[in-house]
């Protein structure tokens, strides 16, 4: 079962805009390419804490603990996520919707 939380998302959105709107790249940022920006956890498949975060057709998962990646790239936006996690209270946010996940996980495994 995957998990999503929109907040995280529009979290997520508003830094990665926010980091690229200096007066040089302002005219530049293609906004609506984060409209389908999507943050979401698969507890069942890797026991790791970590965040799949998919912009447009490109998709990777992060490690909570430090950002670094285990699979995929989503291009040059991957090096605002090790930022955006340092942020207060972002990763003791997303370690606790992690163990909230698991244990729904753990709660429809042991149903079958």
């Amino acid at each position: 079962m995957a998990y999503t939380s929109n907040r995280y998302e529009n979290m997520l959105r508003e830094y990665i805009i926010e980091q690229q709107s200096d007066s040089y790249n302002r005219g530049s940022i293609n906004y609506q390419r984060y409209n389908n920006l999507k943050i979401y956890m698969t507890p069942s498949k890797d026991k790791n804490p970590h965040i799949w975060i998919r912009i447009g057709i490109s998709e990777a998962c992060f490690l909570i603990e430090d950002g670094s990646v285990i699979t995929g790239s989503i291009g040059r936006d991957q090096k605002f996520i090790p930022k955006w996690l340092n942020k207060s209270g972002i990763r003791e946010e997303l370690m606790a919707t992690w163990v909230e996940a698991n244990k729904v996980d753990f709660e429809e495994e042991s149903k079958e």
